[in-house]
């Protein structure tokens, strides 16, 4: 494979690292773009986005491991444009680059934890986008208002202090942590039990939700022919925040409409055990030879 450091603006101050295959760019596949997770700069957390960039040259995939303004070697913006709306910007200048110098016209966006979420909404403004690999996303279905995502967060925190302790696969071994020292077990007590009551008292976990319709946010991509996937890892909140806003029959919802979500057991937010890493790489490539075109009869 061909890896290089580009300039992504004629300025300078966007830099990524470009991933090819070896023996040439299969321009019917669609370009993957990697966003930033958090303020972790291109590489990914746990180094995620070089071994799955280098995973999916191997089947043909070209891709872009982008930093925004003012993470890894990217420069810092001048101007006052909000963080929310800069980042949905520079995705997309990142996808004009591209175009221009490779000649791709279709693009997978794909991120992890923010960087999803940014991909959800960035897909949802550009059709150049066909593809959206949302790896433990949050905040990305229930609109804007921050009245319902304050109440989101509370249950969902909620619902996952139980999951973890009571219903986890490495629920025994968390016990065992927390009997033995090894976690402050007045900390998990306080987020099963004083948390929740607190959030009662306070309106958050006992309070009805606004009226929203998660599944037309989805929608709005999958109706355009857009592939959604969802990969959460066992160990994240992102998990309870899908089942908390789509329910326990969430993943049969939004199968409903074409999108997939998948859940890697034993995994924690960044992937941390090397086996689980391998899982994501592969899921994400699975879920990518989707999009080859099948040969002209």
């Amino acid at each position: 494979m061909i890896e290089r450091a580009v300039q992504i603006d004629s300025g300078g101050g966007l830099v990524g690292i470009t991933t090819q295959p070896a023996d040439g760019v299969e321009q019917s596949l669609p370009t993957f773009v990697f966003l930033n997770a958090g303020l972790t700069h291109r590489v990914g957390p746990s180094r995620l986005h070089v071994r799955m960039a280098r995973a999916l040259a191997e089947l043909g995939f070209s891709s872009l491991r982008l930093d925004w303004s003012g993470l890894g070697d990217s420069g810092a913006r001048q101007d006052n444009v909000p963080v929310g709306e800069s980042i949905i910007a520079e995705t997309r200048a990142a996808m004009d680059f591209l175009t221009r110098t490779t000649g791709a016209r279709e693009f997978i966006l794909i991120g992890i934890c923010s960087g999803a979420t940014v991909s959800f909404l960035t897909a949802q403004q550009d059709e150049r986008a066909v593809g959206v690999a949302l790896i433990n996303a949050q905040s990305h279905l229930h609109g804007a208002s921050a009245e319902l995502g304050e109440a989101l967060r509370v249950r969902t925190m909620t619902r996952h202090s139980y999951r973890i302790a009571l219903r986890s696969s490495f629920r025994r071994k968390n016990w065992r942590k927390a009997l033995g020292g090894r976690i402050s077990i007045g900390g998990v007590l306080q987020s099963m039990f004083l948390a929740p009551i607190r959030a009662v008292l306070g309106g958050g976990k006992g309070a009805a939700l606004p009226a929203f319709d998660p599944v037309a946010e989805a929608r709005t991509l999958t109706e355009r022919g857009v592939r959604v996937l969802h990969l959460y890892s066992e160990g994240d909140e992102g998990w309870d925040y899908f089942q908390e806003v789509l329910g326990s029959k969430g993943a049969e919802r939004l199968a409903e409409i074409g999108a997939e979500t998948e859940v890697i057991l034993g995994a924690n937010h960044v992937f941390t055990l090397l086996w689980t890493q391998d899982r994501l790489a592969t899921a994400v490539c699975d879920w990518a030879r989707s999009f080859a075109k099948p040969p002209a009869a």
